[in-house]
This record gives C-alpha cells, sequence and structure tokens, in this order.
C-alpha cells in the first residue's frame, strides 16, 4: 500500500500489537533517543521532517476501527474515531492519532538530542534504523533520496495474505544457532533514557526523563568481553541475559515460572519475502514457559533455556484470527498475573544508517513495557561494535528496579556474583 492507494487492515500481527499497545496503554512502543554532531534551528528540522514524512507514507497513517476490525487509513481524515482508546486514561498515542513523536532539542557540547517514538504496528526493533536513516538523509540534505528522487516506501503487504514458511535454520536468536549480538558502547555504567510525551505540530517538545527505564551501556571491550565468554560457553548474549532477567523477576514475585516471548523478525520467513519492505511490523513473539529463580550456574540454566525457546521458535506459526478474537485475546492477555519477559535483540543498527553512523554519538532504543503483566521489556542493540541494554519495567516498585539493575550489571560485566570467568 502507498500513500495513494487508500487504507488496508491490519495484518493478525499487527493488530495484536496494536491492541496490546492500547490495552496495555502503551506497551511495545518504542522510543529510540539519538545524538547528532551539529545544531540546527527549529525550521531546519521542522523542513526535515516534511521530506521525512513525503519519503516515509506509513508515518501519516492512522488506526481506526471499522465492523471487519482495525484498518490503516491515511492521516488527512479528521475527527476519526477509534476502538483502541485505553480504558484507563488517554493514551498519547492512541489509534485515530498520529503513530509517531518526534523531539529534539540542544544536546552536550554543540549536539542535538533527537527523541523518535513509533507506534508498535508501523515499527518493530528490526526497522528502528530503517526510519532513522531517511530522517537524517533529510536533515543532512542528502541528495536523491526526496519522494519526487526515488520510489516512496510502503507499509509491507498484509502478511495473512503471504505463504508463511516455518522450519529450517534457527533464528530464535538466543540459542548457539546464530551469532549472538554481543558488542556494547559507552562505560559501564547506567543512565535514564527518556519517554515520549505530546508534541507541539506534531514535531518538536523538550525532552523528559523517565524514572522507569534504566539503560547499561557497556565499553567496546566490556562488549567483546561479554561476546566471547558466551561464545566459549555456547550461548549467545541475549540468552545469557535472558535467563538472568528472568531469574531476578521470579525471585521477585516468588514465581517458579516466568513466561519469556522473545522478538522474532518474520523478514526472511514468507515465500513472497521480496514483497516485505524493511520498515514496518513484521515480528511474531515466540512465548515459552520457563522454570526460574535459582541461583548459580547461570551459563547452564541459559543453554537449557535456549533450547526451550529454540523449539519455541521452529515450531511457531502466525495465527489468522478475526481481529475481535485478537482483542479478546489481548483483554485475557492484560489480566493475566505471571510474570514475563519480553526481549528483542535488534542487532546492529550501524549498517541501516549508512553514513549517517559517523555522525551520531550515542543512539539507544527502549520498547515501553506498559500496564500489563508484572516483568520487564529487555531491548538490546549494537551502535559501532557497541552493546546497550535497556529495560523498561514500571509497575514492581524500588526493590524491583534495584535487584534487576543490579543483577543485569553483574552478568554483562562478567563480575564474580554471577559470571564468574
Amino acid at each position: 500500500m502507498t500513500g495513494d492507494e487508500g487504507e488496508r487492515g491490519l495484518s493478525a500481527t499487527e493488530a495484536t500489537f496494536a491492541y496490546t499497545h492500547a490495552l496495555m496503554r502503551g506497551s511495545g512502543r518504542l522510543t529510540t533517543s539519538f545524538t547528532v554532531q551539529g545544531t540546527f534551528s527549529p525550521e531546519r528540522v521542522e523542513r526535515a521532517v516534511r521530506r521525512w514524512l513525503g519519503r516515509l507514507p506509513l508515518l501519516s497513517l492512522r488506526i481506526t476501527g471499522a465492523d471487519d476490525g482495525l484498518r490503516f487509513r491515511p492521516g488527512t481524515r479528521s475527527g476519526a474515531q477509534s476502538l483502541l482508546t485505553a480504558p484507563a486514561g488517554r493514551d498519547d498515542e492512541v489509534a485515530g492519532e498520529r503513530l509517531w513523536r518526534l523531539r529534539a532539542g540542544p544536546g552536550p557540547s554543540g549536539t542535538t538530542r533527537f527523541r523518535l517514538t513509533l507506534h508498535p504496528a508501523i515499527c518493530d526493533g528490526h526497522s528502528v534504523g530503517r526510519l532513522v536513516r531517511p530522517l537524517l538523509d533529510a536533515l543532512f540534505d542528502t541528495p536523491g533520496l526526496d519522494a519526487a528522487d526515488r520510489a516512496v516506501e510502503a507499509l509491507p503487504p498484509d502478511t495473512d495474505e503471504l505463504t508463511y514458511e516455518g522450519g529450517g535454520g534457527c533464528v530464535c536468536g538466543v540459542c548457539g544457532g546464530v551469532p549472538g549480538h554481543g558488542h556494547g558502547h559507552g562505560e559501564g555504567r547506567t543512565t535514564r533514557v527518556v519517554t515520549p510525551g505530546g508534541a507541539t505540530r506534531g514535531v518538536l517538545t523538550p525532552g523528559a526523563v523517565s524514572p522507569d527505564v534504566v539503560t547499561l551501556a557497556l565499553t567496546p571491550y566490556e562488549s567483546r568481553r561479554l561476546r566471547e565468554w558466551c561464545g566459549a560457553g555456547q550461548v549467545t548474549v541475549s540468552g545469557f541475559l535472558t535467563t538472568v532477567l528472568a531469574d531476578a523477576l521470579a525471585r521477585e514475585t516468588g514465581r517458579g515460572e516466568v513466561t519469556v516471548a522473545t522478538g522474532m523478525s518474520l523478514r526472511r520467513r514468507y515465500a513472497e519475502r521480496t514483497l516485505i519492505a524493511e520498515p514496518g511490523c513484521v515480528l511474531g513473539l515466540v512465548k515459552a514457559r520457563l522454570s526460574a529463580g535459582a541461583t548459580g550456574d547461570a551459563l547452564g540454566r541459559a543453554r537449557a533455556n535456549a533450547a526451550v525457546l529454540c523449539s519455541a521458535g521452529r515450531a511457531w506459526r502466525p495465527e489468522r484470527r478475526a481481529h475481535a478474537g485478537i482483542r479478546h485475546a489481548v483483554e485475557r492477555e492484560a489480566r493475566a498475573r505471571g510474570p514475563e519477559v519480553r526481549v528483542v535483540d535488534a542487532g546492529s543498527v550501524d549498517t541501516a544508517l549508512g553514513p549517517h553512523a559517523a555522525r551520531i554519538t550515542e543512539l539507544c532504543t527502549v520498547a515501553a513495557r506498559g500496564s500489563g503483566r508484572p516483568g520487564g521489556s529487555l531491548y538490546l542493540s549494537t551502535f559501532k561494535g557497541a552493546l546497550t541494554v535497556a529495560l523498561s519495567s514500571p509497575g514492581l516498585g524500588e526493590s524491583w528496579t534495584a535487584r534487576v539493575e543490579r543483577e543485569l550489571s553483574e552478568a554483562a560485566l562478567l563480575r564474580p556474583a554471577l559470571s564468574p570467568l
């Protein structure tokens, strides 16, 4: 679908993320913070945003309700009412409104800091960089990238109409079947990450700091050390940190089992894969219940957990359900109280950013946790050969935040408490 072709219904995957986002008050929303060398006037940023929107018409869409479920419609229509308004309060990313937010403001020492927030129905962890790059192209007047100069990028097709090809090589991201993304960035420290808010004319507002998100940014040396250590233990960095987080959550909640939902890009899993553009939501959440809460040999437990998650990933198939059934399933999920960990390992974003990677000094993406079952959303990404681990986990209180920050830090930095060399 291009910007001239009207509308289409959301796929089952997109509808699941849209309902989850609305009914769990923001769950799945992605916020990417990045700092760019140079200072830019508001007028220049606004011009860049207009070019960016022309390049990516999916950003102008709205999600509205119809008799047959949710639909993407062009954003020029006003007054559209949505079936997705959150049951308590007003979420500033509800369907029927703009599906993105952008903030820009001065950064340290002659830099500009951006905060881009994207609705999970139009973006997943594997396509964030593909949406950031056109913005930087427009900001730096990169030639040949306006809508008039090249084909407009559309949403992916409705994956419900495509042929899913399961099986084959492992793509679960947590076992030894694929390379780990064990790189890092910055010093071994925790920082606070910005979350989205309202925007003046849909473009610019000052930033704000969220107390519910912490990040661990490792140095390149620390990242390489962690990757090599996990590789020697036959598990990925993602799989190891998933187990550390699940164990911490089990001890915090007093449960013996934790549900782990692993994000798996489906872009290479359809026979018609050439039709799927990079931007968009083409992600499956593969869930498995893991025994958790033990102490000691975290690496050994990570190997066992990886086998369970890998099996679940191989067996996973997309469900083609009516939107009413999807909404009811999400409502049941919102009422569930068993602990859950959501993990996305987005890999490296350098390639997606292209020549602009050299202009960026910091980059971090966070997946919002929302108000669902207790747990956390773990997002791993690599930038300039460095790993950033971002965790969003509101609602469990200060003791949980302190516990998980401490245990993830000890594990990622290979301190003897959890991961002796």
